[in-house]
């Protein structure tokens, strides 16, 4: 079993319970504008340019039809990785690689001591896990084999079947509510959000474990009908969810839409809001928290 990814971050604290290793799988059917991990949206490799890094040395120039310039031509840009071997300032690289899932869990377990001691485990990520379904489920089964727990940070667009299975394997759900107003979540992601909220519904009924996460972003999705909204829901679901926090806007993926070649989307920053919108929640009868 295999599949993409582009990133294995150990000692996160903030994916989960306790100290865990989340695993980054590339593939994401959402374009969020505010996205802090555009490089996760295509599931092939990608190559990132960080003009930032380039001292201009033109040691990468002419080593393929992409590299007639230092910034890379992406129609032709086949993600070889020719550039980022002569490259001495780190400013090309690769993001993404095939890997199998018990390559994943060799690098899991080697910190399995810090699981133990905190309450952590693994948690896969992304991009979207649901878009490479059969690759995050077997990530999960293997973890479940070595006792080690298992989470998911998910948009919740994906089939019944992989979070009802993903559910019957023990794992959490950190689920994203991005817009409860279907025409706002299309035209912020790209898609309905109508099979997210089913989903979502079907887990509760399950009674999984599930936190409610909340990205919101100044001016986008925060107006007092969106958080009437999500708060309505809130309060109809009270006591089947964990939890319900915020996740305000940063600017983390600024940076790496321009080394992608993308139109980079820069808001205003969410924490200097968070206060407002956790009392704005408590106005409307919903205790939240504000992720820092």
């Amino acid at each position: 079993m295999t599949g993409t990814i582009f990133n294995i971050q150990k000692f996160s604290l903030h994916d989960g319970d306790g100290i865990r290793t989340t695993v980054f799988l590339k593939g994401c059917p959402l374009r969020c504008l505010w996205c802090h991990n555009p490089e996760s949206h295509k599931t092939v490799p990608q190559l990132m340019f960080y003009g930032t890094k380039c001292t201009g040395c033109t040691r990468c120039i002419g080593v393929c039809p992409a590299r007639e310039t230092l910034p890379p031509n992406r129609e032709k840009c086949i993600a070889c990785g020719k550039c980022t071997d002569l490259c001495l300032s780190d400013a090309n690289e690769i993001c993404g690689r095939t890997v199998t899932a018990e390559e994943v869990m060799a690098e899991v377990v080697k910190d399995r001591v810090f699981y133990e001691s905190s309450g952590g485990g693994m948690t896969v990520s992304g991009g979207e896990p649901a878009a490479q379904p059969d690759f995050t489920l077997e990530l999960i089964r293997l973890a479940k084999e070595e006792g080690i727990t298992a989470a998911m940070e998910t948009s919740g667009f994906g089939t019944p079947d992989f979070f009802r299975e993903a559910a019957e394997l023990g794992t959490a759900f950190l689920y994203d509510l991005k817009a409860m107003n279907p025409t706002l979540h299309k035209k912020l992601t790209g898609v309905d959000n109508a099979p997210i909220l089913k989903n979502l519904r079907m887990l509760l009924d399950m009674g999984a474990d599930v936190t409610i996460r909340m990205p919101l972003v100044p001016g986008l999705n925060d107006s007092d009908e969106d958080i009437a909204a999500l708060a309505e829901f809130l309060r109809e679901n009270e006591g089947r969810y964990r939890m319900a926090e915020i996740m305000p806007y940063h600017a983390m993926g600024v940076s790496k839409s321009e080394a992608l070649g993308q139109d980079d989307h820069r808001y205003e920053a969410g924490a200097d809001h968070a206060d407002r919108w956790v009392q704005a929640f408590a106005d409307l009868g919903c205790k939240v928290s504000a992720a820092k």
